[in-house]
């Protein structure tokens, strides 16, 4: 029997309480990919083996590597390992109007916008930091937070320069 490799998100299942997933195969790439448990495609149950059981948390991404049951009618996750995404920055200015740093990383986007940003863990650098912290999906958690710290201070240090905020309140901000 082959190993196949592919991500899943589990859940815990209502009937049985174990954790499960669903895979489902891409007719055209013959790929197995994880779906959710009401996907309208063909989909096969993942249960965990044996020395799985325990280490796998319910709605984390994983990277897993599966075996076919005996009788073909699922598969058994033989590995499973959290799926950690790399950290991309983007900065964005429109001068007086926008100014934002955006980390992005798998399918999440976390925004730092001190001019119009509508919560604390969207207007303030260490708002965003806390968002960063409990992340459990980062890969270099310590590295994206440190690249950060530095974005957001060379955003308010433009806001400065375009006389948004002043020199006493960038001192306030960093």
């Amino acid at each position: 029997m082959a190993i196949e490799k592919s991500r899943i998100k589990f859940a815990k299942s209502q009937e049985s309480g174990e954790i499960i997933g669903f895979v489902s195969r891409n007719s055209k790439t013959k790929l197995l990919r994880g779906v959710p448990e009401t996907s309208p495609y063909g989909k096969k149950i993942c249960v965990l083996s044996k020395d799985l059981k325990g280490t796998v948390e319910p709605n984390v991404l994983y990277d897993v590597e599966l075996k076919s049951m005996h009788l073909g009618n699922g598969y058994v996750v033989v590995s499973a390992q959290r799926t950690l995404f790399e950290a991309t920055f983007e900065t964005f200015v429109i001068p007086k109007s926008a100014y934002q740093v955006r980390v992005t990383f798998g399918n999440k986007t976390i925004y730092f916008d001190p001019k119009d940003g509508k919560s604390a863990s969207s207007k303030t650098i260490d708002g965003v930091l806390r968002v960063i912290a409990a992340r459990e999906d980062i890969l270099d958690k310590d590295e994206v937070m440190w690249r950060f710290r530095e974005e957001a201070k060379a955003l308010l240090v433009r806001m400065s320069e375009d006389g948004l905020i002043s020199g006493r309140q960038l001192e306030l901000f960093g």
